[in-house]
């Protein structure tokens, strides 16, 4: 049975078996950063729905446990510097993986940009702290360059260096945040304050309007699925790394929710968060400790996330969606710096804007944060639908498999409904119109390709490496018939260059 070709992940020019186990999960959770989520996501979710907030991280936690155990499904079988644009298109077609790939490629780069913009916050904060800070704008713009040119010299000297580092300053950043989040429990007092709980917030349209928000604070999990070109053992490690992220700060971010939200009633909003709640709580001299490893932090999660959207641009143009330029891969160091600049640049700019807005910087994160949430909301809406067609295609699909896709699918659907209907207050009116922009922007240049280059067009999505087990599998099913080689006479090793696909 014939198909499309597939070009291996691993032909495309960068660095082989840079990662193990512990170097793929280090990059889902940098990219996931549970200390940004906890440093910023309490504080969105609060300004979106009020008490609810603790609802709202539950809905989250649970339909990305379903998001990532579907995405697992094809992780185990093929991986792809694609991430979830391939596994898009491996279901729903070309198309579809463009969508989900360029939607995908909007959160990242939109977490990078206020990534960035968090990371000033509290590297002016911690500077302020000791006696360093000042509120001129020359500072400011200071700390935005300060900021922006160390959160992309680590992913271009490569993903390796990068993952060790992100997972250490995740260690030390989350060590300190828990000291304000046990001073919220113990300056509540030991009672249950029952209105973050109460049944009602379920069937409030600002629940789930947060929800969004609180989906995109895992939203980063996936990006380890975009390292099946540089990790070693891709199939079983990046299917590990998904559910394992998830659950680690799941458990996190539901243990430093409620405290927070107990405290949110006078919050500055040009200020970080924590060191007003370690104020608040009588723990103000852990700030000094908190403001630098949350700056840190939020550099590494800038790092990471730049890492997959580089990733995803490389891909998208190794395919020709995109300017080959994005293609380039440094000679030494063997990582797409194009892309990495290019991210860099546009952080670098929506940083400067921030800082000169009167709506106030926290704020203004806020917003684009959410904005960003919706690029990862669209991708596993996509990648949840197409899983299970896929699985039918290769016959692979089994009941249990079925459900959870099913009940992923009509989980964020039903989150996405609930942020047009009832119409929420502005600006969460119009913020994911915002979006969609810029989405159909994007998907304008696909129907030109489509128009002009329908070779391009048809080849996305094709880069990605079928297992070896996978591969044989599918000649034993007789879904494959044809392994793909070069003309040329290749090693054994290499004769998954060019796989057909069902």
């Amino acid at each position: 049975m014939g198909g499309r070709s597939l070009t291996a992940a691993d032909s495309t020019g960068l660095e082989r078996e840079a990662l193990g186990p512990w170097g793929v999960f280090a990059q889902g959770l940098a990219a996931a950063a549970p200390s940004v989520a906890v440093a910023v996501v309490p504080y969105s979710l609060f300004v979106a729905a009020g008490k609810g907030a603790s609802w709202a991280v539950l809905v989250g936690l649970a339909l990305t446990i379903l998001i990532a155990t579907t995405i697992s499904f094809q992780a185990k079988r093929t991986v792809s510097s694609g991430s979830l644009g391939t596994y898009t298109g491996n279901g729903l077609g070309p198309g579809f993986a463009y969508a989900a790939g360029f939607s995908l490629l909007l959160g990242y780069v939109g977490f990078a940009i206020t990534g960035t913009l968090g990371g000033v916050l509290y590297l002016d904060s911690f500077l302020e702290s000791i006696g360093l800070g000042s509120q001129a704008t020359w500072f400011r713009l200071l700390l935005v360059i300060v900021v922006v040119a160390a959160a992309t010299y680590l992913p271009f000297r490569g993903v390796a260096i990068a993952a060790k580092y992100e997972l250490a300053f995740e260690v030390v950043a989350i060590a300190s945040i828990l000291v304000i989040i046990v001073a919220s429990y113990v300056s509540y007092g030991f009672h249950i304050d029952t209105e973050q709980f109460s049944p009602s917030h379920l069937g409030s349209s600002a629940t789930f309007i947060a929800a969004v928000t609180a989906v995109g604070s895992y939203a980063g999990f996936e990006s380890v699925a975009s390292l099946g070109a540089e990790a070693k053992n891709a199939h079983q490690n990046i299917a590990r790394s998904l559910l394992r992220v998830v659950l680690l700060i799941g458990v996190l971010y539901i243990f430093a929710t409620y405290p927070q939200i107990l405290h949110f009633g006078d919050i500055n909003g040009d200020k970080a968060v924590l060191p007003q709640l370690a104020d608040v709580t009588g723990v103000s001299w852990v700030n000094y400790i908190v403001s630098a490893a949350v700056a840190i932090a939020f550099i590494v999660f800038v790092t990471a996330v730049t890492t997959a959207a580089a990733r995803s641009l490389f891909t998208l143009a190794h395919e020709g969606a995109l300017p080959s330029a994005l293609t380039k891969v440094h000679a030494k160091y063997r990582t797409p710096w194009v892309g990495i600049a290019l991210v860099g640049g546009l952080a670098f700019v929506f940083s400067v804007t921030a800082t000169f807005s009167s709506v106030g910087r926290l704020v203004f994160d806020v917003y684009g944060g959410y904005v960003a949430n919706w690029g990862f909301l669209v991708s596993y809406l996509l990648v949840v639908i197409a899983t299970p067609i896929w699985l039918r295609k290769i016959k692979a699909l089994t009941t249990t498999r079925l459900v959870v896709s099913v009940a992923a699918a009509l989980g964020i659907g039903y989150v996405i409904f609930s942020n047009f209907f009832p119409v929420p207050e502005f600006p969460f009116n119009i913020l994911p119109f915002v979006f969609f922009g810029l989405l159909f922007l994007g998907l304008l240049w696909y129907w030109y390709l489509r128009a002009t280059r329908p070779e391009v067009a048809a080849r996305l999505g094709s880069i990605q490496t079928l297992s070896e087990a996978e591969q044989q599998r599918l000649i034993d099913e007789g879904i494959l018939d044809v392994l793909g080689h070069d003309d040329d006479p290749q090693t054994d090793r290499d004769k998954d260059k060019e796989v057909v696909a069902p």
